[in-house]
């Protein structure tokens, strides 16, 4: 019995006393790891400018030009010519009346064409000499064909548009009679002489192209409104200031084969301050700078992420991953502030479970990683994670060092944070910002394709120059699209065709 008495007392105290020293040996161990030091220094002192391209694609639909044509150039036209137009005749002369029908222009994908059917007569006097007698002549030629000619623009350095306009004349019909002499065809004759009056009235086309279509005035109106003074935060105060710089212009474009296309792209800077920037002053629209090749829209507008917005957004983080040999790491809590040379300090709250190789461990660390744009996933991701020198010095047992490379490199492959809340607000800001504008009635602008993409992200010391510190995040968005704006029908009517002279 005593014996009995002895066991179940060191049973007791074993209770008593081993469940503490069990749980502090076998147990998780808790750390808690103080936040790194040193002064928080980001990438670049103030968010970088960025250089965009706003292209707007300007078309010129052939209807317009066709409308134009047939308001320019007169339905009927007539000549008188003094000319022996054989051989044996004398005292030749000649008298034409033409109309035309209306004026229809194709895309031939690398120029256009323009042609209106033509009809009228000519009369032709003179005397025939037959040798024996000299016989009055007076007989009239049917005339019929098609006047035109080709049209290759191009846009001159003063931003006219230069026709390059070249006429040309098919005649079908004109011959006349010349009794015993036979048949005359007189197409050379009448073409020569009707094709120098349609060619002189179809110049007329190249300065009512310049005053109806004015390119220039339409890419003054956008280069006025690219300058730009926005204010986008007010604790602090901050704007976003747009400069433009440049204006691009690309080659006539022929793929649609409904209009004629050039683009226009003003290049242009965009910086944040700390004052308002007051009206801007835009400068006299400057000299053409051709492109060769398509020019698109290519926007970069730097964002300013505090980092209270940041770990808003991070505090919602949490994952767990499996290290193997029945290893699990849950992390929450997640906390970031800026460290140095842009780099984050990153507090991870974790919870390791106990393995055979490893005891657990529970608490706080902190790591530092570089804040990175996982382009296919649009999101934030980190690169470059390593412990801080605080926490290593917590975790020195080989245990946990074993753990190490295979912690660090799930927390960069695990650890994404999505940003589409910036993109959003961005695109609803752009349709807004398209449908209030004042511009003319004959212009209606559109935009297709509008894609927007996290471009960049990078920490910074303070939000514009000349700020107080205040080290935060800037992400830079890319936006891409096709803005366009298409001249609309003029008021001219076509004259309706006419027969004969």
């Amino acid at each position: 019995m005593k014996k009995l008495l002895i066991i179940l007392g060191a049973v007791l105290v074993m209770l008593v006393f081993g469940v503490p020293v069990t749980t502090r040996i076998l147990g998780p161990r808790l750390i808690y790891v103080s936040a790194p030091g040193g002064k928080p220094l980001g990438e670049v002192d103030a968010p970088r400018s960025e250089t965009s391209l706003l292209a707007v694609s300007i078309g010129i639909e052939l209807a317009t030009l066709a409308a134009l044509a047939n308001e320019k150039v007169p339905p009927k036209f007539e000549g008188v010519e003094e000319k022996d137009f054989h051989k044996n005749l004398k005292g030749g002369s000649y008298a034409w009346k033409v109309a035309r029908g209306p004026f229809a222009f194709q895309n031939h994908g690398s120029h256009l064409t323009f042609a209106a059917p033509i009809q009228g007569a000519a009369q032709f006097q003179g005397t025939l000499d037959a040798k024996i007698v000299q016989i009055p002549l007076n007989t009239t030629a049917e005339i019929a064909g098609i006047a035109g000619g080709t049209l290759s623009p191009s846009i001159a350095p003063d931003w006219s548009i230069n026709p390059n306009l070249t006429p040309a004349l098919n005649l079908s019909q004109a011959s006349l009679s010349l009794g015993s002499l036979g048949k005359l065809d007189v197409s050379d004759i009448l073409g020569s002489s009707v094709g120098q009056y349609i060619q002189q009235e179809a110049q007329k086309l190249a300065p009512a192209l310049r005053q109806s279509i004015d390119l220039r005035s339409e890419v003054e109106l956008l280069w006025r409104e690219a300058y730009l003074s926005e204010q986008v935060n007010d604790s602090p105060n901050i704007w976003l200031s747009v400069t433009p710089r440049e204006i691009q212009l690309s080659s006539i474009d022929y793929t649609n084969p409904e209009e004629l296309t050039v683009t226009a792209a003003i290049k242009m800077d965009a910086f944040l301050t700390n004052r308002e920037p007051g009206s801007p002053q835009p400068q006299p629209l400057p000299g053409l700078v051709a492109q060769p090749g398509p020019l698109s829209t290519d926007l970069k507008l730097p964002i300013i992420a505090s980092i209270t917005e940041l770990n808003e957004v991070l505090a919602e983080e949490n994952f767990e991953i499996d290290m193997g040999a029945g290893t699990s790491v849950e992390i929450d809590g997640l906390e970031a502030a800026v460290g140095q040379d842009g780099m984050l300090n990153l507090k991870l709250s974790l919870n390791a479970s106990q393995s055979v190789l490893t005891r657990g461990i529970a608490g706080d660390i902190w790591l530092e990683a570089r804040p990175v744009i996982d382009f296919e996933g649009q999101a934030l991701g980190f690169t470059d994670v390593a412990f801080t020198l605080e926490t290593k010095s917590k975790l020195t047992s080989v245990a946990t060092w074993l753990l190490e490379e295979l912690l660090i490199k799930a927390i960069e492959r695990e650890m994404r944070v999505d940003l589409d809340d910036f993109k959003e607000e961005l695109i609803e800001e752009i349709h807004q910002t398209i449908a209030s504008a004042a511009l003319p009635e004959d212009i209606k602008v559109s935009v297709d394709d509008l894609d927007i993409q996290l471009y960049d992200i990078y920490t910074i010391t303070r939000p514009f120059p000349g700020a107080e510190e205040s080290p935060g995040l800037v992400v830079v968005i890319r936006s891409t699209g096709n803005l366009a704006t298409r001249f609309g029908q003029l008021d001219a009517v076509a004259p309706a065709p006419t027969k004969g002279p």
